[in-house]
């Protein structure tokens, strides 16, 4: 659950109010491939709770698939107070039932029957949801199936800040896809490279499309064929930026599940997470596809 402040503020302690919205990554993820027509479902735990109840009505209306959604009484729905923001937003975590995913059968036959499997650092930060995706990584690996990870590593969420490097190393080499963030670059390999050289790092690791997100500088994308871009963003006003990471990875994975190149991807992930800083929260709106694709015909590519 996200608690977004209704303010524009630097820092939660300044914030008056907050306005609740159905959160977290991969959530936020299935949400906006539904409400693009791509059938989504979703591996996660919620208490049983309000906040829970109110998570599934809204993953309901959005179209996600909850057959694999489990609940726990041992734990309350995890909850992410954040500032409205306009670049990087202040967060606090107060972590519950996320963390309490469990492996099962059905979760197992689900992974077989999927295009794609995607999952988060947030989500492999803990035991034993953490456990949990791991195995369904390898099998989905293992059935050659396209597995895309945000890397959205924080201090402040993964228990053994040392220990998540090499942990990072190990996981990627299931993995096809990531788009980590500037501000991730800078968590995970520290503050004095160029953004150039953390997409290297990235590349380094294994995956065969790399896209890293720069907000208003726009986006660097790599891929082990050789390509090497800078999509550059547009200029427009910004209400909201929590979530845009998301819209624009609900647009990458759209595009290369479609057979698009990887470049025509990342473009409309660029033209959904624009659309998103344009509003407050996340996306609701089930707007046709061609909307999205028209707008990243506009979107300007440079070779780096």
């Amino acid at each position: 659950m996200d608690l977004i402040s209704t303010e524009i503020v630097t820092t939660l302690e300044d914030a008056s109010g907050f306005q609740k919205f159905a959160g977290g990554e991969v959530s936020n993820l299935a949400m906006n491939l539904s409400r693009l027509g791509f059938p989504a479902a979703l591996g996660a735990c919620v208490g049983e709770d309000s906040f829970g109840t109110f998570l599934r009505k809204e993953l309901t209306e959005a179209g996600v698939n909850l057959a694999y959604l489990q609940s726990t009484s041992e734990e309350p729905t995890t909850i992410i107070p954040v500032t409205r923001q306009t670049e990087t937003p202040d967060f606090a975590v107060y972590r519950g039932a996320d963390r309490c995913l469990s492996i099962t059968d059905s979760l197992i036959s689900a992974v077989a029957d999927s295009s794609a499997v995607h999952t988060s650092a947030f989500a492999l930060s803990q035991d034993p949801c953490k456990s949990t995706i791991y195995h369904l990584l390898k099998a989905a690996h293992k059935a050659g199936l396209l597995i895309s990870l945000d890397p959205n590593y924080h201090p402040g969420i993964w228990p053994d800040p040392p220990n998540y490097l090499p942990f990072l190393k190990e996981i990627f080499q299931l993995v096809t896809v990531t788009k980590p963030s500037l501000d991730d670059c800078i968590r995970i390999f520290g503050p004095d490279l160029k953004p150039v050289e953390y997409l290297e790092l990235f590349l380094n690791l294994g995956p065969a499309v790399v896209v890293l997100t720069m907000g208003s500088q726009g986006v660097l994308l790599g891929t082990s064929a050789g390509d090497r871009v800078h999509i550059h963003a547009s200029s427009i006003p910004v209400k909201d930026v929590t979530g845009a990471g998301d819209a624009f990875w609900s647009g990458l994975l759209t595009g290369l599940l479609q057979g698009m190149p990887a470049i025509e991807a990342a473009k409309l992930g660029q033209s959904i997470a624009e659309y998103k800083i344009g509003i407050l929260g996340p996306i609701r709106d089930h707007l046709p596809l061609q909307m999205y694709l028209n707008n990243a015909e506009y979107i300007s590519i440079s070779k780096i």
